[in-house]
């Protein structure tokens, strides 16, 4: 029965491993969204900035003929509540905007009385200093006037008299609003990416396996750091990953063991001798993947051949350090069917054979459909226990779906957190729909917190890059 891929809710599942992996692989993106945001801010703060003026000045409130300071303290409450309405009031404002030579006056007076003293203070706040000045000096020119029938025997003596402000009561602090518009901006991208990396159908554990493919699981491979010392590292030595290196790390190896006796056990099982292995996209470690299964089969004491199936671009010749001559080019034997080619080339693993090359062929789709192809896999199948063919990515080429039509079964390689699990589906649908056998898909490349984080699996022979240069010739690789 057909697996589907879409999920609901309930059914979404947090790696966590692979979460913080998505999300520190977009820094740059949060970097330049949080900068952004963070110049943004400045941007709109500096042009709705209006900076604000304050003159002040303070009055004695009390009687004109009592001295006693109960009396004033008492008093000055009121004599602000009846300051603030003889400012505000009609006669106030005509005579301060005929003085200001405006129609309406824009600013802000505020009478109060500092607390437990018979202190009454004014202040006028405007967006300009003179304006503000010229406000403050209109009222203490008149209020005498006005207040002459309002309060009484309340005087007002100024203690303090106004002066022009030379600077805003509210300067620009754009500094502060940056930082905090910046972390709040990057936070909101670490969430975002948090929860499109949750929702991103792809295969993050072994369980996605079988429950997001309409195919067998055949286990994960444990990730492995190809560098194994700091001088590695620092030359960016390229190397092979392979499972009969005396370094590689006890989890990797142990992983193949399981994934190769798995394989074993079903090749058997159906009868199957020929396995072409290939993923859906490129940089997923088939290669890799394709050199170690035939390592750990050869081991058990099988014969085995790993044909190099990639004729635009082979690596199994840099894998496992083989230096092809012109009688070795699996390409020049299928293009002339001659017989005087000695295809087989030894390893350094007992029973282990390789058929392949170093030339790159850019018409290798109309090499493999040619009839000697079918003939020379048989003749591979009779002389070996096991053939496992590299193939290109079935995404890319159409070479891997030959390969899949000769050989008795197909492997499919997935890199973790890589490719849509629909879109796995589709390419292996595709293998069916052209009667290919799928024996099964392997998890490459598994990270969790317990390996050690790096590169991906297999990098060592290069990217294939963009799907459009695929068919381009690689350069001479030249021997050491």
């Amino acid at each position: 029965m057909e697996k589907t891929t879409g999920q609901t809710l309930e059914n979404y599942k947090i790696e966590p491993f692979t979460l913080i992996h998505d999300i520190l692989v977009n820094w740059w993106v949060i970097l330049l969204a949080a900068l952004s945001a963070a110049m943004l801010s400045s941007v709109v703060l500096n042009i709705r900035y209006v900076p604000q003026y304050t003159t002040s000045t303070t009055f004695v409130v009390s009687y004109r003929n009592s001295s006693a300071s109960y009396s004033s303290l008492g008093t000055a409450n009121t004599m602000a509540t009846t300051f603030q309405k003889i400012v505000e009031s009609s006669a106030m404002q005509e005579i301060l905007c005929k003085k200001l030579g405006v129609d309406a006056i824009d600013a802000d007076i505020q009478a109060s009385v500092a607390e437990g003293t018979n202190l009454l203070d004014l202040r006028v706040t405007a967006d300009n200093p003179k304006d503000s000045f010229d406000i403050m000096e209109g009222i203490l020119e008149n209020y005498s006037d006005i207040t002459l029938y309002t309060v009484g025997d309340i005087t007002l003596n100024i203690l303090q008299s106004p002066s022009v402000p030379f600077s805003p009561i509210n300067p620009l602090n754009t500094n502060s609003a940056m930082k905090k518009v910046f972390l709040l901006t990057a936070a909101a991208m670490i969430v975002l990416f948090g929860i499109l990396s949750v929702l991103k159908d792809t295969l993050k554990t072994e369980d996605d396996l079988k429950e997001k493919l309409d195919a067998r699981s055949l286990g994960a491979l444990t990730y492995e750091f190809k560098y194994k010392s700091p001088g590695e590292m620092f030359r960016r030595k390229k190397k092979a990953l392979l499972i009969n290196d005396p370094l590689a790390g006890f989890g990797f190896v142990e992983s193949y063991r399981k994934f190769s006796s798995r394989v074993e056990y079903r090749m058997e099982k159906e009868g199957y001798k020929t396995l072409a292995v290939t993923s859906v996209s490129e940089n997923e470690g088939k290669s890799t993947v394709a050199a170690n299964l035939a390592i750990s089969l050869a081991e058990k004491d099988y014969r085995v051949i790993l044909i190099d199936g990639d004729l635009r671009r082979p690596s199994q010749f840099l894998i496992f350090g083989l230096h092809p001559k012109e009688e070795n080019e699996l390409g020049e034997f299928l293009k002339r069917e001659k017989q005087d080619f000695n295809l087989l080339m030894n390893t350094d693993v007992s029973k282990l054979y390789v058929i392949g090359g170093r030339n790159c062929y850019s018409s290798s789709t109309d090499i493999l459909q040619a009839d000697i192809t079918w003939k020379f896999l048989n003749r591979c199948r009779e002389s070996a226990d096991f053939v496992i063919i590299d193939t290109p990515p079935a995404g890319v080429l159409g070479d891997a779906e030959l390969w899949g039509q000769y050989a008795d079964a197909v492997l499919f390689v997935e890199r973790q957190n890589f490719v849509l699990a629909e879109d796995i589906n589709t390419i292996i649908d595709k293998f069916r729909a052209q009667k290919s056998k799928v024996l099964g898909v392997v998890l490459n490349s598994v990270k969790t917190f317990g390996t050690i984080a790096g590169s991906t699996v297999g990098r060592y022979y290069g990217r294939y890059g963009d799907y459009g240069n695929y068919g381009k010739k690689q350069k001479e690789v030249s021997d050491e």
